[in-house]
């Protein structure tokens, strides 16, 4: 099996009516700067991102309830990709750090890749929420920088792929309007 083949995706993740609620509560958040990798460092040259962090342990119910609401989506389709790959489904319990990505114009990730030894995440996932914005393409490489191959933005796309260094991954520039995604990590 090529390694592309790890990379899967999953369209229409979410009821439409959850999704438009999803983006009208994105709205209303306050973002702040993401950082680059393990360190929390902000590095506006290699990660030009805003972020929101979901948790459980919030005094907002509806933050709660969205972090909640998309970890169920988050377990579902991993466990569907096991079964697509034909690897082992590891119940995926532990997913750490859903967070509501922004990319306003001119935003964007640098290659990387989402393991670090700190944070040893095993598998990566996206949720597109919107394609109202020009740019902002993620991408997919070969470790050794060859063959590009770049993911068709759809809104209501959830895409999954391993972790390790074997994916290295970029989010391109946004050039008109804003990107919104969720990420989250299994370890």
């Amino acid at each position: 099996m090529e390694l592309k083949n790890f990379i899967q995706m999953y369209d229409e993740v979410l009821p439409l009516k959850i999704l438009s609620n999803l983006l009208r509560y994105i709205n209303t958040v306050d973002f702040h700067k993401a950082s680059v990798g393990n360190e929390g460092k902000i590095d506006f040259n290699i990660r030009r991102t805003y972020t929101k962090e979901l948790n459980n342990l919030n005094n907002s119910m509806t933050e709660v309830h969205w972090h909640n609401l998309l970890l169920h989506f988050f377990r579902n389709n991993l466990s569907q990709y096991a079964k697509n790959t034909k690897t082992i489904d590891f119940n995926w319990k532990t997913i750490m750090n859903i967070s509501v990505l922004k990319y306003e114009q001119s935003g964007f990730y640098d290659w990387h890749t989402d393991h670090f030894a700190s944070i040893p995440r095993t598998m990566s996932c996206i949720l597109l929420l919107n394609n109202d914005y020009e740019g902002g393409n993620i991408c997919f490489r070969n470790p050794d920088g060859s063959g590009e191959m770049e993911i068709e933005v759809k809104p209501n796309r959830m895409i999954i792929w391993p972790s390790n260094f074997l994916y290295p991954h970029t989010v391109k520039p946004v050039t008109k309007g804003i990107r919104y995604s969720v990420v989250a990590w299994a370890l």
